[in-house]
């Protein structure tokens, strides 16, 4: 894909080396790793090397329980269906609460459960997006199952207090499920310090290739299969363990350890030049959540009186590629006016997440032609 990319938060280009270190276990190591010979056996010791590497990077314990998924969307999926049948129908616990900027799996899980008999809550953010200890702690009743967020908002780049979180449904008695998707390989973390019942992520935005994702379930809580029919992953995902995908991810995890601290100090100098530069070039241009604890990647920017479908079609012209979300449930607007941004505003935002591929010329041709762009705009207006 030619041009420049900045919609790493929708899918990351797929790393070389995770494609290379796959390749021989489609062509030549193919067996299915549950067969009792020869074609099986081999792969066990890749097996263990793998889960050892992932286990590492996401510092769980032995003790805790890592699935492959197909996505990150499907290991959410797990996560509620595993709530549902642990405590819900065990305990009568009904109630789920969900970030109101929370990403499209996790909203509507609790609208599948809404409609056999559970209670969706949806947790309102303030103007920096941040959901309040507060609010979760009022939210919270005794048949509260689970609280879900969002580490990093995908869009917004807004971190979470997540420990805080994790420590107040520790002391209730709720569940409580990270999707960690953007956090993972850009900060560092202490997952015994996070206290998750459940994380999980889509590893495409890792520059894993396509149809990886990620679910840790620690010691204890309540775990059930979404696919049945078999064994596998200490039966919790029946089927044939996806040996290339589970080796691709393994790869990408020593990827994401390697590139951390550049990710954590070029990009978000990167970003921040983005943001300067926008602010010096492109007048009138808006910048957001630039004075909180944020993820090193993302950038929101607005364009008054500018559609940003309208200006996202004339920079895609221009091959520059970023992001104004997507579905009905994570479309960029309608998350900056959750966070109290008027509609008008909100409506000309644009989200730009930056990769370790990203360089100074990507940014200084971005808002070149942003600035073109408008002034496109402006001419066809006065026109």
């Amino acid at each position: 894909m030619k041009g420049i990319y900045l919609d790493n938060s929708t899918k990351a280009r797929p790393s070389p080396r995770a494609i290379s270190a796959m390749l021989p276990y489609l062509s030549d190591m193919w067996g299915a790793p549950s067969a009792p010979h020869q074609g099986g056996n081999m792969l066990i010791g890749t097996m263990e090397n793998c889960y050892r590497t992932i286990y590492n990077f996401l510092g769980a314990s032995e003790q805790d329980t890592f699935i492959l998924t197909s996505s990150g969307a499907e290991a959410v999926n797990q996560v509620y269906h595993s709530v549902y049948h642990g405590a819900t129908r065990r305990l009568a616990k009904t109630h789920f609460i969900v970030s109101a900027t929370d990403e499209a799996p996790s909203l509507m899980c609790v609208s599948r459960l809404e409609e056999v008999g559970c209670i969706g809550e949806m947790l309102q953010v303030d103007p920096q997006g941040l959901v309040s200890l507060e609010d979760i702690a009022t939210l919270i009743t005794p048949s509260t199952a689970l609280v879900s967020i969002s580490w990093g908002n995908g869009l917004t780049g807004t971190l979470q207090p997540i420990q805080e979180i994790a420590e107040l449904c520790r002391s209730k008695g709720v569940l409580f499920h990270v999707d960690a998707t953007h956090v993972l390989g850009r900060m560092y973390f202490d997952l015994k310090d996070i206290g998750a019942d459940y994380l999980t992520f889509n590893a495409e935005q890792l520059h894993a290739p396509s149809g990886i994702g990620g679910l840790l379930i620690r010691k204890g809580a309540p775990s059930h299969p979404l696919i049945s029919g078999g064994i596998e992953q200490a039966a919790l995902r029946a089927g044939s363990l996806n040996i290339p995908a589970l080796v691709a991810l393994a790869e990408i995890c020593k990827e994401c350890d390697e590139h951390r601290d550049f990710l954590g100090t070029e990009t978000a100098r990167l970003r921040n030049k983005l943001e300067t530069d926008l602010n010096k070039h492109v007048a009138g241009s808006k910048l957001f959540f630039q004075n909180q604890y944020r993820l090193p990647h993302i950038s929101v920017a607005a364009f008054p009186n500018v559609v940003n479908e309208t200006l996202l079609f004339l920079l895609n012209k221009k091959k520059i590629m970023a992001c104004i979300g997507g579905g009905s449930f994570q479309q960029l607007a309608l998350v900056m006016e959750t966070c109290s941004v008027a509609s008008p505003l909100a409506h000309s935002c644009i989200s730009f997440s930056l990769s370790r591929e990203t360089n100074e010329e990507d940014i200084d041709a971005t808002v070149e032609a942003i600035a073109q762009a408008l002034q496109q705009l402006n001419k066809s207006i006065l026109c």
